[in-house]
């Protein structure tokens, strides 16, 4: 049985290279950690160790898929600024009151 540790490494270095993301299931994950089943501790263990390298390991909402995907550090309000919308974030509560 791999520790949530080693699985994490193992990913990093299958997939370092990846711009994109890769997703895998829970089948795939007990098969590649020869578990029969993991809690969401190990998850977000797994998370952890890949954070310290730019990447987030997230589940969806039934923990039957899981993603791996590269996190960049840009701000949402200089998104919408080079997107030419600077009055679109001024206040959540009026935008929802116009609709």
């Amino acid at each position: 049985m791999v520790s949530s540790k080693d699985f994490a490494n193992w990913l990093m270095i299958q997939f370092e290279q990846l711009e994109n993301g890769v997703s895998l299931t829970r089948e795939d994950i007990n098969q590649l950690t020869g578990r029969q089943n993991f809690s969401v501790v190990f998850v977000h263990e797994i998370h952890y160790e890949l954070m310290q390298h730019g990447i987030a390991f997230v589940t969806d909402t039934y923990r039957e898929r899981f993603y791996m995907v590269r996190v960049q550090d840009n701000p949402w309000r200089k998104q919408l600024e080079d997107a030419g919308h600077q009055q679109t974030y001024s206040n959540i509560v009026s935008i929802n009151m116009t609709r």
